[in-house]
Order: structure tokens, then sequence, then C-alpha cells
């Protein structure tokens, strides 16, 4: 069993109170007429930088952050990073927003005005909202209404490219789940394998740090349970759990509310 090293980042705006750690798909074409669906997007491996905007002046310069943070992978990664400038309400024509965000130095941001792509999905409103959006879980890893930087969000895309192109095998379902979400007290993890399998289960912070490690050998196929009490105090927060078999992986957030 390869023992992998993951680093996933989740940096959320402390004004902004949401469960949802996975993005919303969609299916719609952008202001140049190329449909779009992302969960396809990001299941081939794209990272994707969005910026919600009205679009006003005071959204112009976080805008412009995250959307220097991903030209800065264009030699390192190339077709890897993109940009999507959003109409907040979609009640912007796409000339105007095209216009506005190429006064603003965007000129190879793609461009969305339609509500399938809906700032809504990612909790409280704000201008603008920037999110982040990758791996194979489809995560929503940066969300911030405020206080956006190039570095924040380049750590965030960092994190990301650190997991390496998503596999996604459909045919697989681990079932994991952690009990209940969010965690009040002890943390109870449930599971289920196909054949027996040596398991590793690992507790990360949002930061990327390896804060427990738990190793199950030669573990019989069937549904299991395990308990991290007394293992571990976790402060008020966001958590992710990465849980790898022989040859199956899986990773889901949760969240501590004590």
């Amino acid at each position: 069993m390869k023992n992998l090293s993951i680093a996933i980042l989740t940096i959320l705006c402390s004004d902004i109170s949401i469960a949802q750690t996975t993005a919303t798909d969609f299916t719609t074409n952008d202001c140049a007429g190329v449909s779009h669906t992302l969960f396809s997007e990001l299941d081939a491996g794209k990272i994707i930088v969005a910026a919600f905007v009205m679009p006003c002046g005071s959204c112009s310069a976080p805008s412009l952050a995250a959307y220097n943070a991903v030209q800065s992978y264009a030699v390192s990664n190339p077709n890897t990073v993109y940009f999507y400038l959003v109409d907040d309400a979609a009640n912007t024509s796409c000339a105007s927003l095209t216009s506005w965000g190429n006064a603003a130095t965007m000129p190879l941001a793609t461009k969305f005005s339609d509500l399938a792509f809906n700032m809504n999905d990612y909790g409280t409103p704000g201008m603008p909202k920037i999110v982040v959006l990758g791996g194979a879980n489809h995560g929503i890893v940066y969300n911030q209404n405020s206080g956006v930087s190039t570095i924040g969000v380049q750590t965030a895309i960092n994190g990301l490219l650190s997991l390496g192109t998503p596999v996604i095998n459909e045919t697989v379902s681990l079932n994991l789940k952690v009990v209940p979400n969010p965690v009040i007290s002890d943390i109870k993890i449930d599971y289920s394998i196909e054949k027996n399998s040596d398991v590793l289960i690992e507790l990360f912070s949002l930061a990327g740090e390896s804060l427990l490690q738990v190793t199950e050998k030669n573990q019989s196929s069937g549904n299991h349970s395990i308990s991290f009490a007394n293992k571990i105090s976790l402060k008020n927060g966001m958590y992710v759990i990465k849980f790898t078999t022989d040859n199956h992986s899986q990773s889901i957030n949760f969240i501590v509310e004590k």
C-alpha cells in the first residue's frame, strides 16, 4: 500500500458560515459560447479559480489578485489552472462583463453570466467572492469574500497540485463517512472495503498538517467502524480524513463543533 503524503488546504473566510465543502455541478456556456460541465473539468484534473463580481470598482483588486495567481502557473502547469470571471446575479451582459474584465487587466479570464454558475452555492454572498475548486472530491479549498491575496490563492492551488490528477473509479465506493458530522465529541468513521486489505486512515488539518495516522493490517472485507476517542483533541473547525486501501482511496471533510 502506498503511503501518500497529501496536503489538502481549505481556507474559509471567517465571515462565511457554511457546512458545504464540495462544489455544485453545472453545465452551461461561457460568454464565448463554449460549453462547460464543472465536475467533468475537475475530474480531468483542472483547478478552477472563480471570481464572482457585480461587477464593481471594489471587485477589481481582489479579482485581479486571484487572476494573477492563476497566471503564475501558466508556464509551470500549463492547461491546469483556470480563471473564471462570473457575474454574481447573471444580470450583466457578456459584452459588459468582458469589457469590465478587460479594463481590470484580466483579458484571459473565461467569462460567465448564467445562473447555472451560482454564487449562492458557495455560502454568504459578497463582492467579490473568490473560490478555488478542485480535486477528486470536487472540493471547495478556498472561499473568501475579503482579504483575498495572490499568495493566499496560490497556497490553495499548490495544495491541489500536490494531489496530482484525480483518479476516478466509479465502480468502487468505500462509503466513507464521519458520524456525526459535525463532530461534537468523539470522532467515529464508518467505511466498507470489498476485499481483505491493509487500511490507512489519516487525519489532516486544513493547512495540510498530518495530525493522526491509524493503520489496520489485513482487514477483512465488509463494513467497519473506527473511533478516535481519546486519541486526539481537535479545536472547532474543518478537517480532512484520507482513507487508503491497497488500491483505492477517498478523502472527505468534516467539521468539529464542540
